[in-house]
């Protein structure tokens, strides 16, 4: 079963703020390396990244972007509540 990642003990993310954690549709790639960077060191990144490929349709999880997600879902033929059918 998977943990909620309020759940997680100090996760990396918890210590910066910010809008990059959700980004627009046209954000930089330097926006959204910023993000991954973070993530990369946290010790929940698997299971953050599990969480967001199960759950979540927008946002970073786990260094994986919504479009990240969507490729490794069409893979696992996984289908997350509203999401778009986007190639």
């Amino acid at each position: 079963m998977l943990r909620r990642p309020e759940q997680f003990e100090s996760p990396s993310c918890a210590t910066v703020g910010g809008d990059f954690w959700f980004p627009e549709k046209d954000a930089s790639k330097y926006e959204n390396q910023f993000a991954k960077t973070i993530c990369a060191s946290c010790i929940h990144k698997n299971e953050c990244a599990e969480w967001g490929i199960q759950k979540e349709n927008f946002g970073i999880w786990g260094g994986l972007t919504d479009m990240d997600r969507r490729h490794i879902r069409r893979k696992r033929g996984i289908r997350v509540n509203q999401e778009e059918d986007v190639a």
